[in-house]
């Protein structure tokens, strides 16, 4: 029994973990060549999902580090083998023995069989989904980045850059920020995009910018063209920009920043309101006719009916209630806050769903200390991702929410119907919520969304919801450009075929697409 005995194609997955990426690039190679292929049925075929496999490939060498990846149980039915294995038996044309190239010492290989289709497909019976245990959310790793990530602050791309929440050039920052913003206020995208790289760029740089380290290291740092450069040294010279001066005082762009804050409003509405001659806050509520007598929606089900809620219905989001609501939403939201709410949120899922797991996302995960609303990814092991399981888990929370007094309007987001056949995985409520009033606060309503995860899609989500913007801007540019995949909060899948991976964590993400682990508190690519 030393090596594999069958006519039907091995299912190889590679563990990319501890591989670099020419390696990795030369044994998915070898699997794709034509030469392994014999009297037209192929020897060896790639195989994404690490539970229906039949041979891993792993460069690891400690059962602690492989089991981040793999249920150990599962682990020791499978061939476990070092990437020359894969290479020998490529040259030799077939399978070959085991045996001698085992991974790990822990794992017996030749005690694999693979001699008939049934016992061949044993293994992949077991976790051809999240299992519960890797589905937990001490999966989640806040292991810090690592000091040699931290010195790639000249890459291209910002998901292979550590970006701290704060850096030490963040008055700069802010100046380039408002030239940004005036940008998209504009519709100007190309050149908001501009200074949108610039600025990721120039978080990620670790040491204070001078006039000492501008030609050593600023003018060659990626993203920062003449025009950018001229706006640096401009600063460094008289410690201001004198455009970011003059656009944060003009009237328009106090008047288009605060419109397009606003619920439902964007920049192209916010400059269509100006155009009609709108300046402020109350002048879009006159516009709206949001009075000042006006009654914000009443939460919960027994709720007072006014013009701004539907008798016997869980009242809609809309710009109107924005207005209603606007100094409550302008309000930013302490981590103590944001805390409290998930608390109360996680008590009503598990009564629907005991194992329902969450994580909250977003600038709190990322360390801000206040935040403009609330993100909460929710998934449970026990969710089907064929049918409506998971929308219909979303529909009842809340229904319960609303019920409990708590939550006043919700609207589920249109999805994506590029996703095709994995539509059905990912479901995001946007909501108004606001916790009980008591001694120590009055009631503040809060802009909270609940994004309902599928098993498949819980640590994508996870990390799509992370941020910053930027970061996952250039994470899904990283994986169609340098890995052929397609990464988005609703799932990661190759492009080639539309095949769904499966991670089994967070970090287990950041590894199928070839990237270091950044932890959440570096992933901070913009002001």
């Amino acid at each position: 029994m030393g090596g594999p005995h069958t006519t039907d194609p091995l299912k190889v997955y590679i563990i990319q973990a501890k591989l670099d990426q020419d390696t990795i690039i030369e044994l998915h190679n070898l699997l794709e060549r034509d030469k392994y292929y014999y009297n037209g049925s192929a020897k060896f075929t790639l195989c994404n999902d690490i539970n229906e496999s039949d041979v891993v490939v792993t460069a690891i060498k400690m059962r602690k580090r492989l089991e981040r990846h793999i249920d150990w149980e599962i682990a020791k039915q499978k061939a476990i083998v070092t990437p020359q294995w894969l290479r020998d038996s490529a040259q030799a044309g077939k399978a070959i023995s085991f045996q001698d190239y085992a991974a790990l010492s822990e794992i017996n290989n030749s005690n694999i069989i693979h001699d008939s289709p049934e016992n061949q497909s044993r293994a992949s019976q077991f976790l051809s989904r999240p299992s519960f245990q890797l589905f937990n959310p001490s999966s989640l790793e806040e292991e810090p980045t690592n000091e040699r990530v931290k010195a790639n602050w000249r890459l291209r791309y910002a998901c292979k850059r550590a970006s701290p929440l704060v850096c030490k050039n963040q008055p700069l920052l802010v100046e380039l920020g408002v030239l940004y913003r005036a940008r998209e206020l504009e519709g100007l995208e190309v050149n908001a995009l501009g200074y949108e790289r610039a600025i990721a760029v120039i978080k990620s740089y670790p040491n204070l910018i001078a006039h000492e380290n501008f030609e050593t290291d600023i003018v060659h740092l990626p993203f920062l063209g003449e025009k950018m450069l001229f706006k640096i040294r401009e600063y460094l010279t008289t410690g201001r920009i004198q455009e970011s001066e003059t656009t944060r005082a003009s009237q328009r762009f106090q008047s288009l920043s605060a419109f397009s804050s606003v619920y439902g409003v964007g920049p192209a509405t916010a400059r269509k309101l100006y155009d009609d001659g709108l300046r402020t806050i109350d002048d879009m509520k006159r516009y709206y006719d949001v009075q000042e007598d006006t009654e914000v929606p009443q939460l919960g089900a027994n709720s007072v009916t006014n013009d701004l809620i539907r008798k016997d219905q869980i009242p809609n989001l809309s710009t109107k209630v924005g207005l209603a609501l606007y100094e409550d939403l302008e309000t930013p939201i302490p981590r103590s806050e944001v805390e409290q709410i998930h608390d109360l949120v996680m008590q009503e899922a598990r009564y629907l769903m005991p194992e329902c797991i969450s994580t909250v996302v977003g600038g709190y995960r990322r360390g801000k200390p206040y935040c403009n609303d609330v993100d909460i990814v929710i998934g449970c092991p026990n969710i089907q991702s064929g049918g409506n399981q998971v929308k219909a888990l979303g529909e009842k929370l809340i229904k319960r929410l609303y019920d409990r007094g708590v939550l006043c309007l919700s609207g589920f987001h249109a999805q994506d119907s590029v996703r095709g056949a994995h539509l059905n995985l990912l479901e995001k409520a946007m909501t108004i919520f606001a916790l009980p009033k008591n001694a120590v606060h009055q009631r503040v309503h809060r802009r909270l969304d609940l994004i309902f995860a599928a098993p498949e899609t819980y640590w994508t989500a996870i990390i799509g919801w992370t941020g910053s913007k930027m970061f996952e801007r250039d994470l899904r540019l990283w994986a169609k450009v340098e890995m052929g995949m397609k990464f988005d909060s609703s799932g990661l899948t190759r492009r080639y075929d539309s095949k769904l991976f499966m991670p089994s964590s967070e970090r287990h993400v950041f590894e199928i697409l070839g990237l270091d682990w950044i932890d959440p508190t570096m992933r901070n690519a913009d002001v």
